[in-house]
């Protein structure tokens, strides 16, 4: 039974079996140069998703936002911080890609260290309780800017059969490099130049905080990726991937 068959009959069972986008480059992974050119082929990839493309699963890589709302601290013994519709602003924009696939008898390994000029997060805030001893109890905007930052990606895949035979994420991590972090709650204080000082003294606590954000990419951003590469993958053979 050919592929082409095999792809048919699994595309009328489980509604699933399409070639590699047509504007995605394809590699030869027995070149010597593999991983240059799948470093090209997913920088061209992320450009692209500035826009879904909902027949693969994948959804704009532009704004990813997190569905899960993030809690921090207490009202009672302090501040009350709520996080909703954190959005990750900027990931289909890398200056560049540095990607690797590494092939092995059992799983393989997908690492992807994309470097920005910039990122940004932006969420919807809401506090309650005190700073500095002054009372807040307010909704805001707050963006958070990763200034010069390095993304890696790392994607342990398996394959399986369904008809074809598939990549699937089983465990992913994200890490992140930062050169500087700037804080910007719009309007946290109703007096200006408190607000701007506020911000002013986030930025100088930048490390410390930075290192709860960390926290956050590989608890709840990193199983998003994972889900989000694992929807392309159930769409596209292994071998429709490569050459």
């Amino acid at each position: 039974m050919n592929r082409v068959t095999l792809c048919l009959l699994t595309l009328v069972a489980l509604g699933s079996c399409l070639k590699l986008p047509s504007s995605f480059k394809k590699c030869d992974r027995k070149r010597i140069d593999f991983n240059q050119c799948l470093s090209d082929a997913i920088h061209g990839a992320l450009k692209i998703l500035d826009k879904p493309l909902p027949s693969y699963g994948l959804p704009s890589l532009y704004d990813v936002t997190l569905p899960e709302v993030i809690s921090f601290g207490n009202r009672t013994y302090g501040l009350l911080q709520n996080y909703d519709h954190l959005k990750l602003i900027g990931l289909s924009k890398p200056t560049n890609i540095n990607a690797k696939m590494d092939f092995g008898p059992v799983t393989s390994t997908l690492t992807i260290e994309a470097s920005y000029s910039q990122l940004t997060y932006l969420a919807d805030c809401e506090f309650q309780g005190t700073i500095v001893l002054l009372p807040v109890n307010v909704q805001t905007l707050a963006e958070f800017t990763f200034v010069d930052p390095t993304f890696t990606f790392s994607f342990e895949l398996e394959e399986y059969e369904k008809g074809t035979t598939h990549f699937r994420v089983i465990n992913s991590k994200l890490e992140r490099q930062i050169r500087d972090f700037k804080f910007d709650f719009k309007q946290l204080f109703s007096n200006k130049i408190l607000n701007e000082e506020f911000n002013n003294a986030m930025d100088a606590k930048g490390e410390q905080i930075f290192a709860l954000f960390k926290d956050i990419d590989q608890a709840m951003f990193s199983p998003l990726f994972g889900r989000m590469f694992n929807a392309f993958l159930e769409k596209v053979p292994v071998d429709e991937l490569f050459d």
